[in-house]
This record gives C-alpha cells, structure tokens and sequence, in this order.
C-alpha cells in the first residue's frame, strides 16, 4: 500500500464515519435522551469521533502485500483500538460506567455496528470499481484483437 493509498482510504473512512456517527447519534440520542438540547458545538462530535475514529487506519499500512492471517490480526486490533478510542473520548468520566452501564454498551454495540458498515461500504465501492476496470480491460482487449 503506497502513502497516497492510505491517505485516500483514510479521507474516504473519514466521510462515511461523520455520516454513519451522525445518523447514530441521532438514533440513540432520541432514545436515551429524547428531550436533550444542544447549541452548535454539537455538531463538532461527529467530526471529532470520526478524526479519532481513523488513527487505527496507519495499522493497516505495510509496504508489501499482507497475508490473511495479518490482514485479520491487524483489522482485530484496528477495531479493538477503535473501540477503546471512543468509549475514552465519550466516556472521560469513569462514573458513567456504573451509573448507566446500557449507555457504555449501546455505544460499544454501535462502534462495532460503524465498524461493519463501514467496511461493507468500502467493500462494495471497490467491487463495483473492480467490475468497471474488468470491463475497461475487456474492451481494451477486443479493440486490440480485431
């Protein structure tokens, strides 16, 4: 993976966690708190989690092609870190724990659920770019077989 590799999948995971933070925030906010009001530093949360959120991406980085076995290890400890990131960013306080424990695992539930959507979206723009260049190369091909 070459530097400017990371740099766009890390601008790219950025994108998709400010989305998915948002829409979860608002989701599990409703629930929780549904009469919460905030003034527009609110809406610095998502950009902040999502900043912290890519850190772990600089693990997946490696000059020669991985083998599955690293592959799985290093997405396992990206996610582990991811975890352990946010609930310290949101969590700065360690009374929350003890006091509303199904806050601190709804929120653990909603990183991992991030964590997967976020990796099938990036799943399914690589396939869908993987089937156009497949498609380049076959006319690419013919126009050069004839």
């Amino acid at each position: 993976m070459r530097i400017k590799d990371l740099i766009n999948d890390i601008l790219t995971t950025y994108v998709t966690l400010v989305t998915l933070i948002t829409v979860l925030l608002y989701v599990v906010g409703s629930y929780f708190f549904p009469d919460a009001v905030f003034g527009y530093e609110g809406f610095s949360s998502p950009l902040i989690f999502a900043a912290y959120a890519t850190l772990p991406n600089l693990i997946m980085y490696s000059k020669k092609e991985l083998t599955v076995k690293a592959y799985i290890i290093r997405k396992s400890l990206q996610f582990i870190l991811i975890e352990m990131i946010v609930l310290i960013i949101a969590f700065p306080d360690k009374g929350i724990y003890y006091e509303r424990p199904v806050i601190v695992i709804t929120l653990a539930i909603c990183v991992f659920i991030i964590f997967i959507l976020t990796h099938l979206y990036d799943f399914f723009k690589n396939l869908v770019s993987a089937k156009r260049m497949t498609a380049e190369l076959m006319l690419f091909q013919q126009k050069y077989k004839n």
